[in-house]
């Protein structure tokens, strides 16, 4: 127990950065305490707690004890870790060799291992094993950018080695071939330097891709003055530069005088589009853009991408305010196109554009067509909703009122379901429920379930469910396990699903992956696995809320209560609300980063919490990395979701509309709806941000399912 609280503390230690003491601690709990069963562990946070301190030498030694001890599990990670302290240390040789014996252990793919053995190489100016590495890497290669990253270090080493021709070889490949890379960029700044020729329109390209849109209008407009028999690409992407650099009627007159001039060009159909979407998005001319892509399908009617453009006419005359105009182009898709997934979509919103338009009769009969139509409880519900608020603002209030019985009946745990139960008892929308009981123990509740899932699934009496049996043999539940207890918490989450699919029929073994990953704190996997296995017992959505609590309460979770508590107090927010908006969020998942850059459980961005924390004081000291601190990011995305609340004026749509896409497209929204909530939803032209709303609400309604308790 004390060398398991010294590893804790070390590693507290280590998050704070604090990598002195974390050092001194992992060394106490590896030399002054007897061996074990986190000794291997000790050894490997104190190679890290040494490369942090750079102390690379002592970090190679530490990661190589753990692989004494621990061999066979993480093998191709640790001595990855140990080449690279080995290579920070100088000793390119040792690293050659670490980075060799992860290539060995590792059953993934080993591109970046075999880069980092050529940069070694490099490093030690080993330069003619370097050139065949990289050689290798390039030939082998399928990948543009990876073949124009050789590309730039062979060139650099044969301009090391004097060889100035081979090495502008290599970057004029990469400029032909690669403009979308950013190393062809840095070729391509070479070669200019050295005065190297370079063809004007590929330059222009990499220019572009690179950013550089300025040199890029000038490439492209050299490549047309020499060339009168030129490619239209040229004209297509100076068009875009120009567009990038925000002189739009440049970009327009260049888009317009390749579709006059290049009737033939690959680009072609690509010009019209752009065109109609720099009119549109830039200089707001709704009614040209619209007219545009209606001219393109004047000449091109059997175009393959017709269902999209003529959806795409209706979006533009949406967004110009042209309602009527919209609904009908949106109504004869379903018409000329009936079975175009895409033409489904249009006939529903040409139902919110009549009604938009207080245009009630046919905005009702688009609803009920849409109704006929659908093939799922989830349509037929949202046709019902509208077709019920058609008949209110008709004064039919009975009608209405019969409409949303249907559709709640019909959907009763999904959006439009949910939403019409609240319209019928007149109830605000993620409210969450008065009266709840946040109080639970899985350990009372685990024997019931044990009981419920033997009779299930015939499991003998002699079966063990608390042990991992089996599974604690299974190679990728180990790596998953270790790795999770390393930090490496993606990697772990990653093999820990990919172990639950291939569980997915076996009941015993999926229970104990479930218990496990909850004890681990592994979310996700025991969220997803607590599903599956209600779903192998036969059990509907809606009777899966009747299985036994110690399901529902890891599928719905309580998962850092006492922060959510907390910080819901201290925002005057509903915690169930708090709950699901993390559910929606990350799953649970503390250590998450979006492709956008948000951070942690509530995904906040950076700028956001450094906002916040300017704003309000707290918490002090503040750094980007501590948005993976749970306290941190539950506290300070309570405070946004607070704020946006209070901004909004207690409107949730808007608030979580703010939260998802931010104040300013919410408002744009909220103006549109006049205060109508439903259609403050349907006008949300991001699906992303519709579909977050819509889960929100789905997991409120779960969540308040679960553990609301009626006087």
């Amino acid at each position: 127990m004390q060398a398991i609280a010294l590893l804790g503390i070390g590693e507290t230690y280590f998050q704070e950065g604090n990598f002195t003491e974390a050092a001194d601690t992992f060394r106490t709990l590896v030399e002054e305490h007897p061996p074990s069963t986190v000794t291997p562990e000790g050894y490997f946070w104190l190679g890290r707690a040494y490369s942090a301190q750079g102390d690379y030498l002592k970090a190679a030694d530490a990661y190589a004890r753990f692989l004494e001890l621990r061999p066979g599990v993480v093998d191709d990670l640790v001595q990855t870790l140990r080449g690279d302290a080995l290579m920070s240390a100088g000793d390119y040789e040792r690293a050659i060799q670490a980075y060799q014996a992860a290539m060995q252990a590792t059953q993934g793919d080993t591109l970046s291992l075999q880069i980092k053995i050529g940069e070694a190489y490099a490093a030690a100016s080993d330069f003619t094993n370097a050139l065949t590495q990289f050689l290798k890497i390039y030939e082998t290669s399928t990948n543009d950018y990876i073949k124009a990253q050789m590309n730039l270090r062979i060139g650099q080493i044969y301009l090391q080695l004097g060889y100035p021709e081979q090495a502008y070889a290599r970057f004029i490949d990469s400029v032909n071939n690669f403009p979308r890379a950013y190393d062809s960029y840095s070729g391509l700044v070479a070669l200019v330097n050295a005065g190297q020729p370079v063809n004007e329109l590929q330059r222009g390209l990499v220019d572009y891709y690179a950013g550089q849109y300025g040199y890029a209008v000038e490439a492209f407009t050299r490549y047309i003055k020499a060339n009168p028999e030129h490619e239209g690409k040229a004209h297509f992407y100076r068009a875009l530069s120009w567009r990038a650099l925000g002189n739009y009627p440049e970009a327009v007159r260049e888009l317009q005088e390749l579709i006059q001039t290049h009737p033939n060009d690959p680009l072609w159909p690509n010009a019209w589009r752009e065109l109609a979407y720099t009119q549109w998005a830039y200089l707001e001319t709704y009614d040209a853009a619209a007219n545009t892509l209606k001219a393109y399908l004047q000449q091109v009617p059997a175009a393959p991408d017709a269902v999209e453009i003529r959806f795409e006419i209706g979006r533009i005359l949406e967004r110009g305010g042209y309602l009527t105009e919209a609904a009908a182009t949106w109504e004869n898709l379903i018409n000329d196109y009936p079975s175009a997934d895409l033409s489904y979509r249009a006939l529903f919103l040409a139902g919110i554009a009549y009604y938009r338009a207080q245009k009630y009769p046919q905005a009702l009969t688009v609803f009920q067509r849409f109704l006929v139509l659908g093939d799922t409880p989830a349509d037929r519900a949202a046709a019902w909703l509208w077709i019920g608020k058609c008949h209110l603002v008709n004064g039919n209030s009975e009608e209405a009122r019969q409409a949303w019985q249907e559709a709640a009946s019909l959907d009763p745990l999904e959006y439009y379901g949910i939403r019409a139960k609240q319209l019928l008892d007149n109830s605000p929308p993620f409210s969450g429920p008065l009266n709840y009981d946040l109080g639970y123990d899985l350990d009372l509740e685990r024997p019931q379930a044990e009981r419920w899932l033997r009779e299930k699934f015939n499991i003998l009496p002699e079966e063990d469910l608390r042990d991992l049996g089996v599974l604690a043999e299974n190679p990728t539940f180990q790596r998953a396990d270790l790795l999770w207890r390393l930090g490496y918490y993606i990697a772990a989450r990653n093999l820990f699903e990919t172990l639950r699919q291939s569980l997915e029929n076996d009941p015993v073994n999926l229970y104990r992956l479930m218990n496990h990953t909850l004890e681990l704190g592994a979310y996700r996997t025991a969220i997803f696995a607590a599903r599956r296995l209600l779903d192998m017992a036969g059990l509907t959505p809606a009777q899966t809320l009747e299985a036994p609590a110690y399901f529902n309460h890891i599928r719905f979770g309580l998962y850092y209560k006492p922060i959510v508590m907390e910080a819901a107090t201290r925002e005057n927010l509903h915690p169930l609300l708090l709950f699901s908006l993390m559910r929606q969020e990350s799953f649970f998942e503390s250590f998450v980063q979006s492709s956008a850059g948000a951070y942690g459980l509530l995904q906040l961005m950076p700028a956001t919490a450094a906002d916040l924390v300017s704003r309000y004081g707290w918490p002090p000291d503040f750094k980007e990395q501590d948005l993976l601190n749970p306290m941190v990011n539950i506290r300070l995305g309570a405070r946004y979701l607070a704020l946006q609340r209070d901004y909004f004026n207690d409107n949730w749509y808007a608030a979580l509309a703010a939260y998802n896409a931010g104040p300013g497209n919410a408002k744009i929204w909220l103006d549109l709806a006049g205060g109508d909530p439903d259609l403050f939803l349907e006008i949300i032209r991001y699906p992303e941000t519709q579909n977050y709303i819509q889960q929100v609400a789905e997991f409120l309604e779960l969540y308040t399912r679960v553990y609301e308790r009626r006087p």
